[in-house]
């Protein structure tokens, strides 16, 4: 993204910065650091790279930073960010879809490696490797990782991450789509579609979500996960394909914005920079 078209859209995250700052008890100067760490996955910067920016740069004097301030202070506000971040996030999902009829969503999750094996909040858990991968993994094996991962639900027309939860990566991925699941009911309606479609691979084929989902005359269009005498197969509907559409966020989220490059440790820091990235990519699309 070029610096010239964030001209437009910092001072209105701003403003919505300074909102959800002033519910969290935070002050208006506050604000401006978590623009600054949105900013600092857009542009691809370091901490000290970021400070030395703002202090030169008018998007610096949009947010109010002065000259040679200690960049060390973006490493004070990871610690209590996270409220923020997420609050921020979920205002700028809801402004962007309000009033838009969503009838597919994906639901998907994403490896993310723990900077340091001594991360106490990260766990060992199993990936699903790309497409890429899988040509050179035998059996299409799933690999093992030590860290965190992304659970997500997109709309699959926009391409929109509209419902987020971060864990340790040894959690599965099914227990977290009732979650998921609800808020994109709660916020967006998508039950009241009487064409919606929830897509999604054989991780999440499981009698609870099926029932759920016809329950709400959703259709679940899964692949099934082979057991017993039955074999693992992909759905027929046309419509399976669009499942694809949150595998872009993932791969936008980590070529673009960063997310595959995680330098904290700890879950607060880290659900801190999975935020930053996922601000990033929804004010590039705002």
């Amino acid at each position: 993204m070029e610096i010239s078209e964030l001209r437009n859209k910092i001072p209105e995250v701003l403003a919505y910065a300074r909102t959800v700052s002033k519910r969290n008890g935070h002050t208006r100067k506050y604000a401006k650091h978590i623009v600054a760490l949105v900013i600092k996955q857009i542009m691809h910067l370091t901490d000290k790279e970021l400070a030395k920016f703002l202090s030169t740069n008018w998007i610096g004097k949009i947010l109010g930073y002065k000259r040679h301030f200690n960049h060390t202070i973006f490493s004070k506000v990871r610690s209590t960010a996270a409220k923020n971040v997420k609050e921020l996030y979920e205002f700028l999902v809801y402004q962007k879809m309000r009033g838009k009829r969503i009838r597919f969503i994906a639901i998907d999750s994403t490896d993310i490696q723990a900077f340091s094996s001594n991360d106490k909040d990260a766990k060992y858990g199993h990936r699903t490797p790309s497409k890429k991968e899988q040509r050179t993994l035998r059996d299409n094996a799933k690999t093992l990782f030590f860290g965190y991962k992304l659970h997500a639900i997109a709309d699959a027309e926009t391409e929109m991450p509209i419902a987020v939860e971060i864990a340790s990566a040894n959690r599965h991925d099914k227990t977290f789509f009732h979650r998921l699941y609800a808020i994109t009911k709660e916020t967006f309606h998508v039950h009241m579609n009487p064409n919606a479609k929830v897509l999604a691979d054989s991780g999440y084929d499981s009698t609870d979500i099926h029932e759920e989902l016809h329950y709400d005359s959703a259709k679940p269009v899964i692949a099934i996960n082979g057991r017993g005498f039955y074999k693992s197969s992909i759905p027929k509907d046309p419509e399976y394909g669009k499942r694809w559409a949150v595998e872009r966020v993932f791969s936008r989220l980590k070529e673009v914005f960063g997310l595959s490059k995680n330098r904290f440790i700890g879950m607060k820091k880290v659900v801190v920079h999975i935020y930053s990235c996922l601000l990033a990519y929804l004010v590039k699309y705002l």
